[in-house]
């Protein structure tokens, strides 16, 4: 009996042994599952693992024993690398000293990363790939106990970040989502009103008038595992349109505070595109971190190459950023945004009470500017001196001149010459301060490409005065730069040919790249016959998208002005002009009224005179 009971009691034992020691006897065929989710993926990625270490994993410790190097990495070149490289890792001489380095490594820690980063270099063969994309989670099924080095392999990521992971697997796994679209970018532009200085936010539409200094910016939010980079690089591309000319950067800032180096803009990047913004590694700039936000802001003309209304002028940028840790040269980029400026043209056209075209007239436009600072609400009243001309200097404010141009039918006169340059007419152009100009589209020299060249009048008539018909000449030449007529080094040299000089009796007047603001229209010059209009206020007020993919106009008002059906930022008005009333010649029938209605006004007075003296003397 006491036998019975001492077998049974090391019966009892062995079975509490054996139950205790189930841990440290893992099965290395067990099968595991790595599931990897990723809901904000843009693209599907492709995700691969690799066993760095194999061995025993025990439950009772939470410890990996047994160890030995996996099946997935080239063991003995990994050790040696790790001992060059990594100071912790010098002294190891087996895969079990290298985890026991390891398990005193926080997770996601720089020196982790730095591990995986020499990893990286020494896979051989996959324990198991699988895909995942927003709406389905990568499973990755593994053979083995061990930790296992997760890469994602994606062919050519340009909108998602590059993930890695050195994970502990003695079961199945479910790794904690990285958000691989961290990094975002956008482009705005800012609006103002400069008849009232009324100003927005950044946007992403704006209107100006042609010539205006336009304000855009980037941002760009760097990705939040920054910190895994040994190398960051981050470019702005920027394309504009034709209507829009970059001026330079004005400012560049980390987290809203201002930095003056660590960028560089590209004017003539190979890309095609017009300028870029270039860090070419941020890591050089300290204040940067996971999530920081780069911005920069810099202006671009709007131009004489502008479209007026519809569809606008359009600014695209779009960001290119390093997205894989494990390779300096990986890129991404992020999808392009649009921002875009507008401008508009008021058209007037000038008639007869019978709405027929009435030549002989001229008009200005002029566009009120209060001071800098708050403006008044009411611009101040306009006023005229005694010929007729606006006052330009008010109190609060200016007005301020708008070129325009005066479109009708061409005729020949014998009041002069034009100059005809190498076999081509030219068109006149007249600047803010009255200086006429000759325009031609030729070739400054052999080397250049064909472009306006603005010549003055008064030294090509000079020259033509003096020199014979089919002579050669130079003289000074300019060009048109954000509006104003600028000289240019050199001449341009060309021949001699006289015309009579061709004249215009035009009916239509336009105004070309106006934005929204206070106008006024003033007529200098009346046709004979006819009377002064007074002077016509009006203002021209726009609504466009200011949040959308892709801005468009929703309304342009500018009452009297309309806009027309073919495109709503071009507003136009007829201006009818009334014949001026005459007095008949003297002596004739209307001075003989004159007189018998005088007389009948005089007999009147008398007879009402008589009238109340009698009442008074009754």
């Amino acid at each position: 009996m006491k036998t019975m009971q001492k077998l049974v009691s090391i019966l009892v034992v062995l079975a509490l042994v054996f139950t205790l020691s189930l841990g440290a006897f893992a099965d290395p065929d067990a099968q595991h599952t790595i599931t990897i989710p990723n809901p904000d993926a843009a693209e599907t990625h492709e995700y691969t693992a690799y066993q760095v270490f194999a061995g025993d994993y025990d439950a009772s410790t939470t410890a990996l024993s047994n160890v030995s190097w996996g099946s997935g990495v080239n063991g003995l070149a990994l050790l040696e690398a790790l001992r060059a490289e990594l100071p912790d890792f010098a002294a190891c001489e087996t895969a079990a000293q290298v985890v026991q380095v390891l398990t005193g490594y926080a997770s996601n820690s720089e020196e982790l990363r730095a591990f995986a980063a020499v990893v990286d270099r020494f896979t051989t063969t996959p324990a198991g790939v699988a895909s995942a994309d927003a709406e389905h989670p990568a499973e990755i099924n593994v053979t083995g106990d061990g930790y296992y080095y997760v890469k994602d392999t994606s062919a050519s990521l340009q909108q998602d970040t590059y993930s890695d992971y050195i994970l502990l697997v003695e079961g199945d796994v479910t790794v904690e989502a990285k958000d691989t679209t961290g990094v975002t970018s956008q482009k705005k532009v800012k609006d103002i009103n400069d008849s009232t200085l009324v100003g927005s936010d950044w946007q992403d539409s704006a209107d100006y008038d042609i010539g205006d200094p336009v304000p855009f910016q980037f941002t760009g939010t760097v990705a939040s595992d920054y910190d895994k980079y040994t190398t960051y690089k981050l470019v702005f591309h920027d394309v504009e349109s034709e209507g829009l000319t970059f001026e330079g950067v004005t400012k560049v800032c980390v987290d809203g505070v201002e930095i003056e180096s660590g960028w560089t803009v590209v004017t003539d990047p190979e890309d095609g595109c017009s300028f870029e913004v270039v860090f070419e590694n941020l890591k050089t700039i300290e204040a940067v971190h996971g999530g920081s936000v780069v911005t920069v802001e810099y202006i671009s003309i709007l131009n004489e190459n502008a479209v007026i209304g519809e569809p606008g002028n359009p600014n695209e940028m779009r960001m290119e950023y390093s997205n894989n840790p494990t390779d300096e040269t990986s890129t991404g980029f992020t999808p392009w945004d649009k921002v875009v400026v507008f401008t508009y043209e008021v058209i007037v056209d000038k008639v007869d009470e019978n709405r027929e075209p009435l030549p002989g007239a001229e008009f200005e436009l002029w566009k009120w500017i209060p001071n800098d600072g708050e403006a008044p609400v009411e611009p101040d009243p306009y006023q005229l001196d005694e010929e007729g001309n606006l006052i330009v200097e008010t109190p609060n404010g200016h007005w301020e001149l708008v070129p325009g141009e005066k479109n009708g039918d061409t005729t020949t006169s014998g009041d002069g010459k034009i100059v005809k340059i190498n076999g081509k007419i030219l068109r006149e152009y007249t600047d803010a301060n009255g200086v006429l100009y000759y325009v031609i589209r030729d070739k400054a020299n052999e080397e250049s490409a064909e472009t306006d060249i603005y010549l003055k009048a008064s030294e090509v008539e000079a020259v033509s005065g003096v020199i014979a018909n089919g002579m050669s000449i130079g003289v000074p030449y300019y060009e048109l730069k954000n509006g104003v007529v600028t000289p240019v080094a050199g001449n341009f040299s060309y021949t001699i040919r006289t015309l009579e000089r061709e004249s215009t009796a035009g009916t239509e007047f336009t105004w070309k790249g106006v934005d929204d603001g206070h106008y006024i229209i003033i007529e200098t010059e009346t046709p004979a016959g006819f009377n002064t209009l007074d002077p016509i206020e009006f203002d021209v007020v726009a609504e466009h998208e200011e949040e959308s993919e892709d801005p468009v106009l929703i309304s342009v008002d500018g009452d009297p002005f309309l806009p027309t059906e073919e495109n709503m930022g071009i507003l136009q008005a007829q201006i009818v002009n009334h014949s001026g009333g005459q007095l008949p010649s003297t002596g004739g029938i209307g001075t003989t009224l004159f007189y018998v209605l005088g007389g009948m006004l005089v007999l009147g007075a008398g007879i009402l005179l008589v009238v109340k003296k009698f009442s008074d003397a009754k």
